[in-house]
C-alpha cells in the first residue's frame, strides 16, 4: 500500500498512521518549518506546491490523504472562505481548474485539490480528507462527485477530539470514501453522519452509539494542579470572556494559543504543550520560531483522531493502539485503573 498526503504539515496524519501501523507514505508540503519538523520525526516529505503535482505519475498510490489549510473557513481566521463558498462549490461541479483566479483568497480554492487528485490518481482506492466544520457542504459536494464516478461509499462525518480521549475539544469534519469496499464507520464516535455512494442516494444517518474514550482535562494532561485558569487575550475582553478553566478539555488549539498563560503563575503555554494537547509526544521535534511551532501544532489534525480514521478506512483495529498511545502521553484514562502499570 502506498499513501500520498497532501498539505501534510508537521505530521498529524503521518503520526496517526504510525500509531496504527499503516505503512509510511509520502507527504507534500510547502512550509519549510513543517517539512523540517516532519522529517526530524521520521516522516517523508517533498517540499512542493500540490497544485503542480501530476497525478498520473503517482500510479502506485492507493490511499490519498488531504488536509487543506483551513484559515479562510475557520472561525479562528477571517472567514474569507465564506465569500468564496459558492465559487468553490461551482468549480467542483464543473471540474473547473480556473477557480483560483476567481476567489478572493487563493487558499479557499485549495480544497479543490482534494477532489482533483481523488479523480485523477490512477490507482487510488480510498480517500481521507479533513477540515473545519464550515466545509461540511463542500465535502458533501465532493462526495456526490465521487459517487457519480462510481465510488462505492462516500461519507462525511463529524468527530471531536475529546471523544478520542484527548484534552481538547477540537471538532473536525472528515470526508471518507472508498472505491470498492465500504468501511465500517460504526465503531467511531461519530457526531454527525452524511452518506452517499454508487447507486445510493444521499442520506443523513443517525450516529451510532460508539464508546467514547474518557478524556483528561487540560490541567491533567499537562501535570498542573486543579483550579488553574488560562488567560487567552490579556486585558482584551469579548462576549466569551478572556479566560477559561483548565479543569476540562481545552478549547480547540489555534495559532493564537501562543498568547495563552496561567493566571496563577504567569507562565505562557509552550509549543510542546500545545502539541501534547493535540496528541503529539512531548518530545516531538518542532522546528521554526515560536509562532511557527504553535501554528504547526494548531494546523495539524490530532494524531489519535487521524489514527482512528485511517485504521477504519483500511480495515485495521484502532482502539487498543490509541489507548496505549494516550496512556504514554497522559497516563491512565480518568476514572480507570492503570491497565498498563508494570507492562514493559
Amino acid at each position: 500500500m502506498s499513501v500520498l498526503e497532501g498539505f501534510a504539515g508537521p505530521g498529524g496524519f503521518s503520526e496517526g498512521a504510525r500509531i496504527v501501523g499503516l505503512p509510511a507514505g509520502v507527504g507534500i508540503e510547502t512550509n519549510a518549518d513543517a517539512c523540517a519538523t516532519a522529517q526530524a520525526a521520521g516522516h517523508r516529505r517533498v517540499r512542493a506546491d500540490i497544485r503542480t503535482l501530476k497525478p498520473r505519475l503517482w500510479f502506485d498510490v492507493t490511499g490519498w490523504v488531504s488536509g487543506p489549510p483551513c484559515p479562510t473557513y475557520s472561525g479562528a481566521g477571517r472567514r474569507s472562505g465564506l465569500d468564496d463558498y459558492g465559487t468553490v462549490l461551482a468549480a467542483a461541479e464543473r471540474d473547473d481548474h480556473d477557480a483560483y483566479t476567481r476567489v478572493t483568497d487563493p487558499r479557499s480554492a485549495l480544497v479543490l485539490e482534494t477532489l482533483r487528485l481523488a479523480l485523477e490518481l490512477p490507482g487510488v482506492e480510498w480517500i481521507v480528507a479533513e477540515q473545519v466544520p464550515a466545509v461540511h457542504a463542500i465535502w458533501e459536494e465532493f462526495a456526490a462527485e465521487l459517487a457519480i464516478d462510481y465510488w462505492s461509499s462516500c461519507d462525511v462525518i463529524t468527530l471531536r477530539a475529546d471523544d478520542f480521549g484527548m484534552p481538547t475539544r477540537r471538532t473536525r469534519v472528515f470526508l471518507i470514501a472508498h472505491r470498492f469496499d465500504p468501511p465500517d464507520l460504526s465503531g467511531l464516535p461519530v457526531r454527525t453522519w452524511w452518506s452517499c455512494g454508487r447507486n445510493r442516494p444521499p442520506t443523513y444517518i443517525a450516529p451510532p452509539v460508539a464508546a467514547r474514550i474518557p478524556a483528561p482535562s487540560m490541567a491533567g494532561a499537562l501535570g498542573w494542579p486543579d483550579g488553574v485558569r488560562i488567560n487567552t487575550r490579556g486585558q482584551r475582553r469579548t462576549a466569551g470572556g478572556n479566560e477559561f478553566a483548565a479543569d476540562a478539555p481545552a478549547p480547540s488549539i489555534t495559532g493564537r494559543a501562543r498568547s495563552w498563560y496561567r493566571t496563577d503563575t504567569g507562565q505562557r503555554l509552550q509549543p510542546w504543550q500545545a502539541g501534547l494537547l493535540q496528541g503529539f509526544p512531548p518530545g516531538y521535534p518542532w522546528h521554526g520560531s515560536r509562532s511557527s511551532r504553535f501554528q504547526q501544532a494548531a494546523d495539524a489534525v490530532p494524531p489519535p483522531m487521524a489514527a482512528a480514521v485511517l485504521a477504519t478506512v483500511t480495515g485495521r483495529r484502532w482502539r487498543t493502539a490509541i489507548t496505549a498511545h494516550l496512556h504514554d502521553l497522559y497516563g491512565p484514562a480518568p476514572g480507570q485503573l492503570d491497565l498498563f502499570e508494570g507492562v514493559a
